[in-house]
């Protein structure tokens, strides 16, 4: 069998050409990925947005004096055992 019995079809392009085209639709699919870039974005609720005053308090120890302890303690136990539906702690 000879080549030039073997007919070329129509679909079959050169080698150059194939490869421009791959070379085509990379570069468009980088585009594309390139062109969306995800953003950063912060979200602080009302709460988040008001821990300044408490910040300071940390800074200056407040939350540090024996009588603030005292206080904190006393409110957690009320409500543990508030919560643990009367069984004391």
């Amino acid at each position: 069998m000879s080549i030039e019995s073997v007919k070329i079809e129509s679909n079959v392009k050169p080698v150059d050409d194939t490869n421009a085209k791959l070379q085509t639709t990379r570069a468009n699919q980088s585009a594309e990925t390139q062109a969306v870039k995800p953003t950063d974005t912060l979200s602080l609720s009302e709460e988040a947005k008001n821990i300044s005053p408490i910040m300071a308090n940390i800074n200056s120890d407040v939350y540090s004096k024996p009588e603030v302890l005292r206080e904190v303690a006393m409110k957690l136990m009320q409500e543990l055992y508030t919560e643990d539906s009367g069984t004391r702690i």
